[in-house]
This record gives C-alpha cells, structure tokens and sequence, in this order.
C-alpha cells in the first residue's frame, strides 16, 4: 500500500479521439486502483482528467486563490486523515504542492527545494556557484539597474518572469529604447534580465531516483525555439539525438547541473544552449517536459515519464528502461495564425504523405481556434509525430511537413 496521495489536477481529458494530451498523466494509468488511496483536488477544467468513479474529489474555482485552496486541503485532511504523498504534474501547481507538503510535513520537496526549480535567478545562482556555466542575469528591481544591467550584457538581452513557463511573456529587447518603454508599461518586480547567449538549444528529459540516478534519460535539439514560436509564430519542434558523443556530453553536464540543484525521486526537463565551444545552462524544471515530448518518447521508448516518475514518488520498485540509443523520433507544432479566434476553413492531412510522420491533430474545417496561454499541448495550427527513422530521417520529415502544411483560416466575426 504506497499511502494516501492528494492529487492536484488542472489538465482535462479530451472526448475527442484525435487528441492524446494528458492521456499519459490520467489518473488509471498512473495510480493503481488496489494500491494507491487518491484524494483528487482540481478546477473546473481538470476535473474531466480526473476518473468518474473517483470517490474522493474536491472541486476548486481557482487555483491561484490559495487561501481558499487551504481552507478546503484543511477541511479534507480534517475529514479523511493526513497524506502521505502531494502530487502535481503542471508546472503552475509545483509550488502549491511545495507549500501543502510543508504545511501538512509530508515528504517530498517543501518551497525551499521547489524553488530552485521554479525561480529562474535562485536557478542559476545555484547552478553558478558549481562552476556551471550560466547566462549572466540579473533581477530587475529599478529602471536604472536594468539599463545598468543591459549595457554590461549588451544588446540584445532577455527579459522573462522569474517563475513561468512555455515562454510566456519572455522579451527580446534590442535596445535602450525598449528597455525604457517596457518600464513604463509594467511592475518589474516579477521580472529577471539575461544575456542573449547564441547558440542551438537543446533539452534533456528523464526521471532521477531517490539517490538523485538517472533511471532514463533522452537528449533532443530544438527545430526553431520556444521564444521564436511565441514571438514570431515560427513552428516549433525538436528530434531525438542518436550521436552518442552528443547525448553523452548534453546528459553528462545536464546530470552536473541536476546534482548541483539537489534533484530528487523527480521527472525534469532541461534546456541548454550549445555554442559550438562549451554548454550554457538555460533553465531547468522538475516536472515532464511539455508540448509533445512525453509521447514521442512513450511511442519511441516504451517509457511512460509520468508513471516512471509516480512509481519514485511512491517507492514502488522500478526496473530502468533499456531504451534502443539509436532509435530516433520527434515532433512539431505549427502556431495559429493571430489575431485568434480564427475559424479554420482547410487544412492539410499529411499522414500517409511524409515518411516517419505516424500521428497528425490538424484542424477540421469549421473548428475555431482560440487562444490558450501557457500550453503547448492544444489544437494549435496543427501537431505532427515522428518516429521510425534515423535521426537525419526524422529532421528530414519535420523539414517536409513544415514545407507542404497548409492552414486556411478566416477571422470569427
């Protein structure tokens, strides 16, 4: 018996067959029925990604609302006892599972530890003070500092929230004169400044044990970048790495980075920036990478990331997948096309047309597209998966299907 498990949930399930986000996170596939006793506390739009048998199951309107959220946790754990684990796949509840595990002393990483994975300047001074490589940054607190700042790093520079996700409202700012219009318009409070560092950028993903080992690992390259797709609508995907000399020097500094943070029984997703002359940190976080990463690696793999991470959290024995270091696969995502909503009047299926490309969501004619900040993982203008070639074969399927993709849209009136 692993305990009693408070589930926090935001992402739904979709009745729509075409659609696979989340699948791999539902509750069935992740938690056994027998073993696991599951209390599931979510929003309105996680509660269909939470089963419909579930007996144990609180409802709450908002999330970011925390005194609301603690008074209902403490109503429950009054009412059905205390829990053993807090569980939290998003991103945007890390820090809320951190604080209810501090709150009700249950193992597991408490608001110090989550930290260094949701701040990205108390990120970087950790992995700094190991002699890791980082962009140089710094917090914004005044206009004259982030001038200050700027003129050290040199134009362009990176303006991004000290805790966010999927790029969401990260800048480029090429000059003095943007600097100054961005303080104008906002708090900085929230806020940090980089340098630009050039280079390609590359993610590593796994899951670590409780002595901190990597029980898996894989190592991919961006096609176009995270920044690039929410500024300048550019696709964005990435391809497994089968070059054993690449992975092992991307999985070996992301492992020296990981140690420097103090990871633990913890899925993450890791960004770097390859220079051509060293590795630079980019961010880290302590959770299963987002878009489509995680079901490329399970139709590649055989590795379930969410599962594997549950089955660390709940002490379960695992035995480390043997994945083949050959085999390659990938993903794209084609942005929508803005000002949303749009109505979509044809799109292209390319199943059947590229080599390697095995699963397609494109948009049926009629369907309106709307906006959803923070997620990868909707309809988009369209997600494509790959699998089956070598690496150079699958980078050669994601150039063909960004050339012959075609998405006609017309504006909602």
């Amino acid at each position: 018996m692993s305990g009693a498990i408070l589930f926090l949930n935001r992402w739904p399930l979709y009745e729509d067959e075409r659609r696979w986000e989340n699948r791999l996170a539902a509750p069935e596939i992740v938690f056994g029925p027998e073993a696991d006793r599951v209390t599931y506390v979510c929003d309105e739009g996680g509660r269909s990604g939470v089963p419909a048998d579930a007996e144990r199951v609180h409802v709450v309107p908002d999330f970011n609302n925390l005194d609301d959220v603690l008074k209902l946790v403490d109503a429950v754990v009054r009412d059905e006892g205390p829990f053993d684990h807090v569980i939290a796949f998003s991103e945007m509840l890390l820090d809320l599972a951190a604080t209810l595990r501090e709150r009700y002393r249950v193992q597991g990483s408490g608001p110090e530890e989550t930290s260094r994975f949701r701040d990205k300047t108390v990120m970087k001074e950790t992995v700094s003070r190991a002699g890791i490589r980082v962009p140089r940054w710094a917090s914004c607190r005044t206009e004259e500092q982030l001038l200050a700042a700027a003129r050290e790093f040199g134009y362009p520079v990176i303006v991004k929230p000290v805790r966010g996700a999927s790029s969401q409202g990260v800048l480029e700012i090429a000059s003095a004169e943007e600097l100054r219009a961005l303080c104008a318009k906002r708090s900085l409070h929230d806020l940090e400044i980089e340098e630009f560092v050039r280079g390609e950028i590359l993610h590593v993903d796994g899951v670590l044990d409780a002595a901190g080992k990597p029980l898996f690992l894989c190592t991919s390259r961006y096609v176009a970048t995270c920044l690039d797709f929410e500024l300048l609508g550019e696709p964005l995907g990435s391809v497994f790495q089968t070059d054993p000399a690449v992975r092992g020097r991307c999985e070996d500094f992301a492992l020296r980075c990981l140690t420097a943070l103090g990871l633990r029984s913890s899925a993450f997703h890791l960004e770097l920036f390859d220079t051509g002359d060293e590795l630079v940190f980019l961010e880290v976080g302590a959770r299963v990478p987002g878009a489509d990463v995680p079901y490329v690696i399970h139709d590649v793999h055989g590795v379930n990331l969410f599962r594997l991470w549950v089955d660390v959290l709940l002490g379960r024995p695992v035995d480390p997948p043997v994945p083949d270091p050959g085999l390659s696969g990938g993903w794209l995502i084609i942005p929508a096309p803005k000002p949303l909503p749009r109505k979509v009047t044809a799109a292209t299926s390319l199943l059947g047309e590229v080599a390697y490309l095995y699963r397609e969501l494109v948009p049926r004619a009629g369907e309106v597209l709307v906006s959803r900040p923070g997620s990868y993982a909707t309809l988009q203008g369209g997600r494509f998966l790959f699998r089956g070639g070598t690496q150079e074969q699958i980078e050669q399927a994601v150039r063909q299907v960004r050339a012959r993709y075609r998405l006609a849209t017309e504006p909602v009136l």
